[in-house]
């Protein structure tokens, strides 16, 4: 496997499990307000930073694109969703502020739009891939 195959599987991995968590509200109620959790991950901004900057898609996926990282189909049937979530603002002005959050109407919203994306993604990726846009995600495992 050459570095640009493993780059991609690894970015593939990450970009469909930033996904998953982003349109899991049950993960999103659990993980977001559980006070025993020390990891920062488990936190609203923490889920937007990793799709966001982590993956490195601040230009739409330009050069995951030309890297042939995302199919044009995959990133047309996401890119919609994507714009919504680049431009939320949560409604207090405090990403911090997470019951707040997942009362939004604008969030929840949101989140269904990504439900019917991740269901539409699953038509085009593969079997494998499938099983990381849909896995169970325990997030007490990693506290």
């Amino acid at each position: 496997m050459t570095e640009n195959q493993n780059q991609k599987k690894l970015w593939r991995y990450r970009w469909l499990s930033c996904i998953n968590e982003l349109t899991s509200f049950e993960l999103q109620r659990k993980s977001w307000v559980d006070n025993s959790s020390t990891n920062p991950h488990w936190l609203f901004v923490e889920f937007m930073c990793s799709y966001f900057d982590d993956l490195g898609i601040d230009n739409y996926y330009e050069y995951q694109l030309k890297q042939d990282w995302i199919s044009e189909a995959e990133l047309n049937t996401i890119q919609h969703w994507h714009k919504l979530l680049d431009k939320y603002n949560s409604p207090t002005n405090d990403d911090y502020d997470v019951k707040a959050i997942l009362k939004d109407k604008k969030w929840q919203s949101i989140l269904e739009e990504g439900v019917k994306v991740k269901n539409e993604l699953s038509k085009i990726v593969s079997k494998e891939e499938n099983e990381i846009l849909f896995e169970e995600i325990d997030f007490t495992q990693y506290l």
